[in-house]
């Protein structure tokens, strides 16, 4: 699963009890070395840096800027096609708010080439606004204490059908608002856990596996870190929802099944992708339109083929590029479009082709085109 970014999110109480908030800056800091080491990507927000009553930050995020400025020079672990391995997301207002003692891990995050800050347009402070743009960076959510705005943020990587893995803890939440935070969403977890993550097959009970990520008073907070730096990598692959001709009576159907068998389905598993086809899956519903679009509004890459000229492609493809789904386009050689096609990408393949040079091409389009920028932002 490397290639992901894990988006760290949560803050403590002003009065929290000094002891446990330092074994959750350890945590954190342990967790991020973790995910270095196997590949990952590391979100967070940057800015102020509120203190307890105790001394200690009561945010995680300069902790694990921190060990980000001092992660090793950039390497070919991270994906060439994500610019960005490590992400933070702030207002112009934030930016201002940061501490003088931590201008030196800020200077040397933002001289890593493969450090990328994302500042929200001028006037833009509702943190919400922020949480929206954190949603496209992260592909995965880690959530220690905090409260509404951490409860908030995991709702909506769940509606975007991205794994959410709540720490149990009682650090309370900086703003002192919400239901728990991380130790209420971790409760509804263990009673809901398939709308919270999957694990790959063979990775064990998912239940079970999250229920030890909890801090107790004798816990080892590098060995939690450890623990759950093995669930993210046990998670399941990201969804890739093809988009494609299914009738078996068009004229186009051999080839472009021929295409999607051989090439698509290569590319994608190479790439740490599960393929999600209508048709070729147990549905998860009585109606095939409601299942198109719940998986449209989930999938991680949306992966569109227009041979055929299909009106049903072509709306759910809009709904994609609505969504600001990650998406790749393809239609079989002499296929007319009815847009220009400089304006979309779209990789014309040649069923005459050895299948070799169609995958290593489709793989070339992957890399570069994978993750576009949306139409509108």
């Amino acid at each position: 699963m490397a290639g992901l970014r894990v988006h760290l999110a949560g803050s403590a109480a002003l009065d929290c009890e000094p002891a446990l908030l330092a074994s959750a800056h350890t945590f954190i800091a342990a967790l991020c070395r973790h995910l270095i080491d196997d590949g990952e990507g590391i979100l967070v927000g940057a800015g102020g840096e509120p203190r307890g009553d105790a001394g200690l930050p009561c945010i995680f995020d300069w902790t694990a800027l921190e060990v980000i400025s001092t992660a090793s020079a950039p390497d070919t672990s991270w994906p060439a096609t994500r610019s960005g391995r490590y992400v933070a997301v702030s207002s112009q207002r934030g930016i201002e708010k940061i501490p003088e003692d931590r201008a030196p891990i800020w200077r040397a995050c933002k001289g890593r080439s493969d450090f990328k800050l994302d500042i929200t347009p001028p006037g833009w402070r509702m943190a919400g606004l922020i949480r929206d743009q954190q949603l496209l960076y992260g592909d995965v959510l880690v959530t220690l204490g905090g409260g509404a705005g951490v409860e908030l943020l995991a709702r909506q990587y769940r509606e975007d059908g991205k794994p959410v893995i709540p720490i149990h803890i009682e650090i309370g939440s900086l703003n002192n608002d919400g239901n728990g935070g991380s130790r209420y969403l971790q409760e509804r977890a263990l009673n809901e856990i398939d709308t919270f993550f999957h694990l790959r097959d063979g990775a064990g009970d998912a239940v079970s596996r999250l229920s030890d990520l909890r801090f107790e008073g004798d816990s080892e907070p590098k060995q939690l870190a450890a623990a759950t730096a093995r669930l993210i990598a046990d998670l399941r692959p990201r969804l890739a929802f093809y988009v494609r001709l299914l009738d078996p009576g068009h004229g186009e159907f051999d080839a472009v099944e021929e295409f999607f068998r051989e090439v698509v389905d290569t590319v994608m598993q190479r790439n740490g992708f599960r393929a999600h086809e209508i048709g070729m899956h147990k549905p998860e519903d009585a109606f095939m339109n409601v299942e198109i679009f719940k998986l449209l509004q989930r999938a991680a890459l949306v992966v569109v083929d227009l041979s055929g000229v299909r009106p049903n492609c072509m709306m759910e493809f809009g709904y994609a590029l609505g969504r600001r789904r990650r998406y790749l386009v393809s239609a079989k050689k002499g296929t007319y479009l009815p847009f220009d096609p400089d304006k979309i990408p779209t990789y014309f393949w040649d069923p005459d082709l050895d299948r070799d040079v169609r995958i290593r091409q489709y793989q070339d389009r992957f890399e570069i085109y994978s993750e576009p920028r949306p139409l509108v932002s």
